[in-house]
């Protein structure tokens, strides 16, 4: 279970199980975002700001709405790992989250991500400003750990012109959905690494994943994934899109992932 220091520094350790791999008992990178999700999760329900509570008791919930990735090392099956989170004050409507996981044994870097949460007002669907939370959360030293929550312009579908991939439909089935009543952000992740070709899959791993999710998905929408490539390179664009009240298609999520070959990782 996850214990938040004096420092305000949560952490814990886990190892992976057989389910959290691939064909090769490689970790997966969705189970890299599963992490940051639950430790994210944990930290702040241990700080009496948890999405269950806020939102039945406060109308309030969390949402992510970006989450910029890098993986240094994929782990195997049974591969023991540390994990480490903190929140940082309030930027923008943001709030920003770290988290870091390490490979137990070595002490190396398996992956970081930056991430920048939102408390939405569930009745005026708006977001609130992060001082909602100000006396619960408890914030790391900035001179011990701190990110730039400032992250760079997400890039442009444009920069992609390569479409080797066909487009393909989704269907949300029950367990895609969350406490929020929506589609969890994970199966965002999902989504992405299946518009892959798995024989592309058997070969490459995504290194690096910035992702931005939009608008919310639910039960009974039409979802469509999309993927392209820049050209001269192994760097991608994929959007997911549903339909709107109108019956047009609507960006709901995109993502930049850049890949690697798996025995370069």
């Amino acid at each position: 279970m996850l214990n938040i220091g004096p420092d305000n520094i949560g952490r814990d350790s886990s190892y992976f199980q057989s389910t959290d791999t691939d064909g090769f008992y490689t970790v997966k990178p969705q189970k890299y975002f599963g992490i940051s999700q639950e430790v994210a999760g944990v930290h702040a329900t241990l700080k009496g700001a948890g999405l269950k509570d806020m939102l039945d008791k406060e109308g309030r919930t969390w949402m992510i709405l970006r989450t910029q990735m890098t993986i240094s090392k994929y782990a195997s099956w049974c591969d023991e790992y540390d994990i480490e989170t903190w929140c940082q004050e309030g930027y923008r409507l943001y709030c920003p989250r770290y988290v870091e996981a390490r490979d137990k044994k070595t002490g190396e870097l398996l992956f970081n991500s930056k991430n920048l949460w939102v408390i939405m007002d569930m009745v005026k669907n708006r977001p609130e400003r992060p001082s909602y939370v100000n006396d619960r959360l408890a914030y790391a030293d900035p001179s011990v750990r701190h990110f730039d929550p400032a992250l760079p312009k997400f890039p442009q579908e444009e920069e992609y012109t390569i479409s080797e991939t066909e487009p393909y439909s989704v269907r949300v089935n029950y367990y895609d959905t969350d406490y929020n009543r929506h589609v969890n952000n994970i199966v965002y992740v999902n989504w992405l690494m299946e518009s892959f070709p798995h024989e592309y899959l058997d070969q490459y791993l995504p290194e690096f994943f910035d992702v931005e999710w939009k608008k919310q998905c639910h039960w009974g929408d039409e979802i469509k994934v999309v993927t392209k490539k820049k050209e001269g390179s192994e760097e991608y664009y994929t959007k997911i899109l549903h339909k709107d009240a109108d019956g047009n298609d609507e960006v709901v999520f995109h993502a930049m992932t850049r890949w690697r070959r798996r025995d370069s990782i």
